[in-house]
């Protein structure tokens, strides 16, 4: 208990307190920064449905058929929102985005027409145009209902196809076609078709008659020019069947696309480009009974007899033409 170890004894009792006091204030200090974070946090994360957090506040969203101009400058400041373009943009629901959808153009070219207009509020609504149907669920694009040659089973509607009756196709068509030309041709006519019957004669009088599908043969079509009825072609098959088939046929996909781009509003013009592509591919040479035969073994058998139809029209009337000329030459040398 000298005087110098009592001295020494309150040398080192007075940094302890002054430690501890110093460490408790910079404790206090870090929670202090630590709830001002948290405040700032929760003013972000605890804005209502509808408002937005936009740093430190919480702006209300902007009402359908409006948009975004400016933010707001605190609480109680209300967005500032301006119109969309009345039949061009619209929004349906509360939002916070400076932009406006754009309207639904309903392409006429496509089989499409407006079933309700675009308002501020709601998009437009689209729908089939009479005589075209869409089976797809969300619809780009409306096919024309086909038109039945042999009776109706079932109408057109805006979401299926007409259904058609049955044709009689095959050598049953052709049997009954030269049955009705029997009271117009007398016995010659029924000569002939004996001949082609049952004595394997295929001409008579010039006159070559069509060849049965019974012979297991394809009809010869060679001095048929396929370019010039690919028009009428066209007006039997759908835009999408033409693809299918052109795409089965050799035609490359990038060419599909392309006439697909060229003529986005012209699916009449869409269908001849493309097969005039698959009549480039395929070259001029029998081209007419190469179609014929694809048509069969792509699925697309139901139009083969209205082709080959289209066919038989420009040989008879080559026919006629050459039978009336070699009449006119008969008589002029008589």
């Amino acid at each position: 208990n000298s005087p110098l170890a009592l001295f020494l004894q309150v040398f080192t009792f007075i940094p302890g307190p002054l430690s501890k006091t110093a460490n408790a204030r910079g404790i206090d200090t870090s929670s202090e920064g630590l709830k001002l974070k948290r405040e700032i946090t929760k003013t972000e994360t605890q804005c209502t449905e509808d408002r937005h957090p936009v740093g430190q506040f919480c702006c209300r969203l902007c009402p359908p058929g409006t948009k975004k101009a400016a933010d707001c400058t605190s609480d109680e400041n209300e967005t500032h929102c301006v119109p969309c373009k009345e039949g061009n943009e619209y929004t349906d629901k509360q939002h916070y985005s400076s932009q406006c959808r754009r309207c639904t153009f309903c392409d006429a070219g496509h089989g499409l027409e407006v079933e309700r207009n675009c308002t501020r509020t709601q998009d437009t609504k689209c729908r089939c145009k009479s005589n075209f149907y869409c089976s797809s669920p969300v619809c780009e694009h409306c096919d024309p209902c086909i038109r039945c040659e042999h009776g109706i089973i079932e109408e057109c509607t805006p979401t299926s196809n007409t259904k058609c009756k049955e044709e009689i196709t095959g050598s049953s068509a052709n049997l009954l076609w030269l049955l009705l030309l029997l009271p117009f041709g007398g016995l010659v006519l029924g000569l002939c078709i004996y001949k082609k019957y049952f004595r394997n004669n295929r001409s008579c009088h010039g006159y070559t008659f069509p060849r049965s599908e019974t012979e297991g043969e394809p009809p010869n079509f060679s001095d048929v020019e396929f370019s010039k009825h690919i028009p009428k072609i066209t007006e039997i098959m759908t835009i999408n069947e033409v693809r299918e088939f052109v795409r089965k046929n050799g035609v490359p996909e990038a060419k599909i696309d392309d006439i697909k781009n060229d003529n986005q509003q012209d699916t009449g013009e869409q269908k001849v480009q493309l097969l005039r592509s698959w009549y480039q591919l395929n070259g001029k040479k029998n081209a007419c009974q190469i179609f014929i035969k694809s048509l069969e073994e792509d699925n697309f058998k139901a139009y083969s007899q209205k082709v080959q139809d289209i066919f038989w029209a420009d040989v008879r009337s080559n026919q006629e033409n050459s039978n009336s000329t070699s009449e006119n030459e008969r008589q002029s040398l008589a």
